[in-house]
């Protein structure tokens, strides 16, 4: 079991691409939370994914990972269960966009995927996807925690560091899985 999911990892980069088109895609958000109205920022935050999942897929494609793939058999459910397991919060978070709760919508929604990275530390063999996790919900706390807001509302200041938290964290895990495959 231990070999195939060497093999998985090295084929997939352990999942750099995807760390690397999310992570452009949270700091593109960043940027947006200072730039347009909360709601669009709010929106782009939620649909960021739809335009990282297609870039990440695309980089795969391109570096040959699905025709590299190993046979991984009842780990491809496995795969996509944990693929799957943000969606979970998307009721919650059309709730509170519902509610005009824009800016709070990074925090839950990067603190999901926190939980959900922390599952890749098995799959890919990789501790890096349990320190990332870790090291971004303190951050997320030190951001909210650090706020100049007011206690009922979360400025879209905040709501872009949570962006660029989130986004800088996971290129930045990029980084250093790619060191591992380019040394």
């Amino acid at each position: 079991m231990i070999e195939l999911l060497e093999e998985l990892a090295r084929v997939n980069y352990s999942g750099a691409p995807f760390l690397v088109a999310y992570g452009i895609t949270w700091l593109i958000c960043g940027v947006l939370w200072q730039k347009i109205k909360l709601n669009y920022a709010a929106i782009a935050t939620l649909f960021q994914g739809m335009v990282a999942l297609p870039i990440a897929l695309l980089i795969l494609y391109i570096v040959g990972a699905f025709t590299l793939r190993p046979d991984t058999g009842i780990l491809n459910s496995l795969s996509i269960i944990i693929a799957m397991s943000q969606l979970l919060a998307i009721p919650l978070l059309i709730a509170m966009f519902q509610r005009e709760h824009y800016t709070i919508i990074p925090f839950i929604f990067s603190i999901v995927g926190a939980v959900h990275f922390l599952m890749y530390a098995w799959l890919y063999q990789e501790v890096a996807y349990i320190i990332m996790p870790i090291v971004l919900s303190v951050l997320l706390a030190v951001i909210y925690g650090k706020s100049k807001d007011n206690q009922l509302i979360i400025s879209a200041k905040s709501a872009g560091l949570a962006c660029y938290a989130t986004g800088g964290l996971l290129l930045m895990n990029a980084l250093y899985l790619l060191s591992g495959y380019i040394i």
